[in-house]
């Protein structure tokens, strides 16, 4: 019976220690804002103010073989820059398709080259979430690849990328 009070009693001073380790500052928040995401739009080319999802839309990174998104049909989405240069590419694929369909009425595969310019501020936010990054200056430009370009047109709505309220480009395909 002794034995067992006495493990008891370790196990309790055991936990003890153990949660008085970890102090409220060594846990980052889900409220703090970190570094945010590139907002996109899609609209349609000829009437600008209606958003139009482009159809099985593929983002994939220059610099990586691995695809980012794939299959996207939404007109609004939401990727990361890259925080360790000033500049961030992705292939952006209309109609993406494994295997080309001759038949199909929409031309497949073709893809845009986009590259995102910007500046890097760096923020430290506390010693649980550590660093954000802020961009400012943003700029786009599109590689139209071999087809031609898909993405006609673009507008930068904010250059400040600090948060994911609104979107901060809008594309006109």
């Amino acid at each position: 019976m002794k034995s067992f009070y006495s493990k008891t009693i370790f196990i309790a001073l055991a936990s003890i220690l153990l949660f008085a380790g970890c102090q409220r500052d060594d846990i980052c928040p889900a409220s703090t804002q970190t570094t945010s995401l590139l907002v996109m739009r899609f609209y349609d080319i000829e009437d600008r103010e209606t958003p139009q999802a482009p159809i099985n839309l593929r983002i994939k990174a220059v610099e990586d073989t691995s695809v980012f998104m794939l299959d996207v049909n939404r007109d609004s989405i939401a990727i990361p820059l890259r925080t360790d240069q000033d500049i961030t590419s992705y292939e952006f694929t209309f109609n993406y398709a494994e295997e080309e369909d001759p038949d199909s009425p929409v031309e497949q595969n073709n893809t845009d080259i986009i590259d995102f310019y910007y500046a890097r501020e760096e923020i430290y936010l506390n010693r649980a979430c550590s660093f954000k990054i802020n961009y400012s200056g943003l700029n786009a430009r599109i590689d139209p690849g071999e087809d031609g370009a898909w993405i006609l047109d673009y507008v930068i709505e904010q250059e400040e990328v600090e948060n994911e309220n609104n979107a901060h480009i809008s594309f006109y395909y």
